[in-house]
């Protein structure tokens, strides 16, 4: 286990492979908060660039910064899950190497959740921004609380872009959520709802983290390369719902497998647009249809 002479109260782990035109602005604004209390763990994956050379010069200057060079992949989960592990501290989060964070960032979710014993997780709004592209609001990170079931059934009828992933957890109720056997599509949904379990996620209402935003056919591009079974190409989230009814409890599974299953449709629908552009207008078609029945409150249609 890693360790250093005084236990920070906030560990951030950055999982990372070949980031090193970006690292140094998330590093920096990292470094910047103003809870200064914390130590970087970044975990290198086997990157073929520079981005070792970026991060050790970094821990050379400030010893809250840790440097872990990977001796083969991990992959992301694997990676992801890593520097989860090496924690010490009542307080973590994850950073990709690609975001940006306000100063105050750390601070505020420490004190939302200091203020609110029931929950495990905070995370502010969150703007997605694509390079050289538009900006706009995530919607995945709106709060959820309730019994086990709401917020679950809640969770998984819209989950957006998962940025409650990149919020400030307690720790050990996070590594309880993270189990060694979950790596397929999808994982960090899986995460979440594991840590669903353990309590409630929180919202802060301001603007304090930018998260670079993937292209519409990214994570389907990345599913074709990594997934030889056809199957799971077509039904991404099967094996993510194998796992889901296997670890959640069976009232919890029965009242949230309907989204779930929704989920299923949603994603093979976008697979299908991916595959067959013809099928992009009726994709698109229902998608319009979902978003003007869905969008009410908080909640925002999955993106299609």
């Amino acid at each position: 286990m890693l360790s250093m002479m005084d236990e920070p109260l906030v560990t951030i782990g950055m999982p990372v492979r070949n980031g090193g035109d970006q690292i140094r602005v998330a590093i920096d604004s990292l470094l910047s908060q103003t809870h200064r209390n914390l130590r970087l763990i970044i975990s290198d994956n086997c990157s073929t660039d520079d981005t070792v050379a970026i991060c050790e010069a970094y821990a050379r200057e400030d010893s809250r910064v840790t440097v872990v060079r990977q001796p083969e992949n991990l992959g992301i989960c694997g990676n992801f899950r890593f520097v989860l592990m090496q924690a010490e501290s009542p307080y973590f989060m994850w950073a990709c190497h690609d975001d940006v964070w306000a100063p105050e960032f750390v601070r505020k979710n420490l004190a939302n959740l200091t203020a609110n014993p029931a929950a495990v997780a905070s995370t502010s709004r969150v703007i997605m921004a694509l390079p050289e592209g538009p900006q706009e609001l995530s919607n995945g990170t709106f709060a959820l609380r309730g019994d086990q079931r709401e917020r679950l059934a809640r969770f998984f009828w819209d989950p957006g872009e998962v940025s409650r992933f990149y919020g400030v957890f307690r720790t050990e109720a996070l590594k309880r959520s993270f189990p060694a056997d979950i790596d397929v599509f999808g994982y960090d949904w899986i995460v979440m709802a594991l840590n669903l379990l353990e309590g409630e996620h929180l919202e802060l209402p301001e603007v304090l983290l930018t998260r670079e935003a993937h292209t519409e056919d990214h994570y389907h591009r990345t599913l074709v390369r990594n997934q030889p079974k056809a199957l799971y190409r077509w039904l991404p989230h099967l094996p993510m719902t194998q796992v889901l009814r296997h670890r959640l409890p069976p009232e919890v599974w029965r009242a949230c497998r309907g989204a779930i299953m929704r989920r299923n449709a949603i994603q093979m629908l976008m697979y299908a647009k991916y595959r067959l552009p013809l099928m992009a207008p009726v994709v698109r078609t229902l998608a319009q249809l979902e978003r003007a029945r869905t969008r009410s409150g908080n909640s925002s249609a999955h993106p299609l």
